[in-house]
């Protein structure tokens, strides 16, 4: 496992004040601890793994342990991050990112926007919304590309998600609305969450015991929602 050597700054945004740090592989990663919660950690780790599986454009991710010492003179980090001794969830850092805007999101390449809005669908995630007048995208782009990136999941698996409530808001449901309707893209995704739920198990299983100390039976949960996809009621309010 990765550790944690050098705490760099805050992020400027992200409710669970995510730290720049660089890990034992000289690298820089965001790092979110018990500020996310075990939930959270469990989420970013499964849903990164998920998302990378259905080729979204998901940072490279880790496991890292915080040693105590590194935090023991840093008053600011120890009020977000806690006194260490812990494993944290790492997203490493890709430079020059900046935020979709709403018209940025009109823009969007079609299967993208459809893949994405699946994705949060099967998730269960209404952390990504935008609308003309404000959002929360958790969609950055970077500058001079049409290379998306797909960051912050701790709030999926939502047990009182709402699809009615939040699907508009989603920056891919115009798209999804507008060219869903081909007879064979039920087919298509169904290919598609199962090759991507393929070796679940096992990939939970390497997922920090700190972490599902408190939640012995949350990843059954996950495994649950996610295979909602073989039932017809997942599908019928995506028509």
């Amino acid at each position: 496992m990765l550790e944690v050597i050098e705490i760099q700054t805050k992020a400027a945004q992200g409710r669970t004040e995510p730290y720049l740090c660089r890990l034992s592989d000289n690298q820089l990663y965001y790092i979110k601890g018990p500020q996310a919660g075990p939930r959270g950690l469990i989420n970013e780790a499964v849903c990164a793994w998920l998302g990378q599986k259905l080729q979204l454009n998901i940072p490279d991710f880790c496991c890292a342990y915080l040693p105590p010492d590194i935090l023991k003179y840093d008053a600011q980090a120890r009020r977000v991050l806690g006194d260490g001794d812990t494993v944290v969830f790492g997203s490493r850092l890709i430079p020059d990112l900046i935020e979709i805007t709403y018209s940025n999101a009109l823009k969007l390449p079609a299967q993208f926007a459809r893949d994405l809005f699946l994705f949060d669908y099967w998730i269960k995630n209404e952390d990504r919304t935008m609308t003309e007048h404000s959002g929360n995208p958790n969609l950055f782009y970077r500058a001079g590309s049409d290379n998306y990136v797909v960051l912050d999941h701790n709030l999926a698996f939502d047990e009182d998600y709402n699809f009615g409530r939040n699907a508009y808001l989603h920056p891919g449901y115009k798209v999804w609305l507008s060219s869903q309707r081909d007879v064979l893209w039920q087919d298509h995704y169904s290919a598609k969450l199962t090759i991507a739920l393929q070796g679940f198990e096992q990939y939970a299983a390497t997922l920090p015991a700190t972490w599902l100390d408190d939640e012995a039976d949350y990843l059954q949960q996950i495994r649950r929602t996610l295979l909602q996809y073989n039932d017809d009621e997942f599908w019928e309010v995506l028509i």
